[in-house]
């Protein structure tokens, strides 16, 4: 079996640099200089990938307590899982995991003949683990429901956790991978919750139950409650909660494929007001060949992004009432 360990680090979406991303959390450091090693942590070059993690007092990393032998400077064969702090709910969630890694005791830098993608800043990348980019898997940001404990016997306040003290959490890491790796979902109860709304009335309420239905099954099937609000006038459609997490979903259904959508007045005040939580998921091709487009905010950017980093234009329109002047 495969040695294990985990290492945390800030929140991003992408792992594949600053461009089109941001990174919150992740230490004093990031919170300064707004940047982080582990921003390049999911960026294939030349097939590999290469992780970086703080470790304690930037120290090296103790493989001995993988199996490595003392005088050995790195260990492979390792399961890295890669874990980092919910930027709203403020609890710690396993984003994505390495098999089949080497996990080094000492940083080191990236050899790399072109740098430009691989330096920002002035500072060139290095890391701690790398593995095969086809061993490795990146959750999309609200896949991320595996809860990673916290204090006495679980993880600290270091990035580095050997979990040796909970084999319990340890085997549930493992059985996540291993229905993940086999089904592309976590082996968690599948929930499916439809909403309703409203020649072409028709067409329409088809396109619309189909994206509700795309969406609550997305939601559900990462262990998610999902439950319809469509009725209730609040400016999302679904609610879907995971632990103390809410998410406002606003669900807008399309039968082409290109995504442009009207938002209601109130659905729009509601996206302001609590960007954090409010989600606009647009299905397009709905009833033929429905795809997922899942827009959340990046306050770093101050921009609205589906999960290929495809950004959302938002123009506001203004509108009028006329009417005889008396």
């Amino acid at each position: 079996m495969q040695p294990i360990i985990f290492f945390n680090t800030g929140w991003m979406n992408r792992y594949a640099g600053p461009n089109n991303d941001s990174i919150q959390g992740g230490g004093k450091y990031v919170q300064v200089h707004k940047t982080g090693g582990e921003m390049f942590n999911f960026k294939p070059h030349r097939g590999m990938l290469y992780g970086y993690v703080q470790p304690p007092r930037g120290g090296n990393i103790h493989i001995n307590r993988l199996g490595a032998g003392l005088s050995v400077s790195s260990i492979s064969n390792v399961l890295v899982v890669w874990t980092a702090t919910h930027p709203v709910t403020r609890g710690t969630f396993v984003v994505g995991w390495y098999k089949s890694a080497t996990v080094y005791a000492a940083y080191h830098k990236v050899n790399v003949t072109r740098t430009s993608q691989w330096n920002w800043q002035g500072r060139k990348h290095g890391y701690h683990a790398t593995a095969k980019s086809q061993n490795a898997v990146l959750l999309l940001p609200d896949a991320r429901t595996l809860a990673v404990p916290r204090g006495k016997g679980n993880m600290g306040q270091s990035n580095v956790w050997y979990a040796d003290k909970n084999p319990a959490f340890e085997q549930e890491v493992r059985d996540y991978i291993q229905h993940y790796q086999a089904t592309g979902r976590p082996p968690l109860p599948i929930k499916r919750a439809h909403g309703r709304r409203q020649p072409d009335v028709l067409k329409r309420q088809a396109v619309e139950r189909k994206a509700v239905e795309v969406v609550s099954k997305y939601y559900s099937d990462y262990g998610y409650t999902v439950d319809s609000v469509e009725k209730d006038n609040v400016g999302w459609d679904l609610e879907a909660r995971s632990g103390n997490l809410l998410l406002k979903l606003e669900v807008k259904g399309l039968s082409g494929r290109d995504v442009v959508v009207d938002l209601t007045p109130n659905e729009y005040r509601q996206m302001k007001a609590d960007p954090a939580h409010y989600r606009l998921c647009v299905v397009t091709r709905a009833l033929d060949k429905p795809t997922r487009h899942i827009f959340s905010y990046l306050p770093g950017l101050d921009q609205w992004q589906d999960e290929l980093g495809q950004e959302l234009q938002l123009d506001e329109v203004v509108s009028a009432r006329a009417a005889l002047k008396h």
